[in-house]
């Protein structure tokens, strides 16, 4: 695969009522989730930093001393090992881009 087209795999998804796509494209890890109102998890990442990409709705990054409130078109990069915590206040669909973890030989 070369090529991702974000806009039919959130149309799927929302037709499917599935919350996530993950595929691997050119050694990075993306991620299309939908997310629901709701309270995120707290995550960490020791090996990557992650890039946030908002495709459509609100999305709040918490880090422990400071949040980034995105909006569609918005992004923002979790550094690496930066506790974080992801919620949307209503609904968001949001795209994750992260180093693919290496496979082992």
């Amino acid at each position: 695969m070369d090529s991702l087209d974000f806009a039919k795999i959130f149309a799927r998804l929302r037709a499917d009522d599935d919350k996530e796509h993950h595929v691997v494209l050119g050694g990075v890890d993306v991620r299309c989730i939908r997310v629901a109102q709701s309270p995120g998890n707290w995550d960490t990442h020791s090996d990557s930093t992650e890039t946030v990409i908002v495709w459509s709705g609100a999305f709040d990054v918490a880090f422990r001393d400071h949040a980034v409130s995105l909006g569609a078109g918005q992004c923002c990069v979790v550094p690496l090992g930066a506790e974080h915590c992801g919620t949307s206040p209503s609904q968001a669909e949001v795209v994750l881009f992260r180093a693919a973890p290496a496979t082992p030989q």
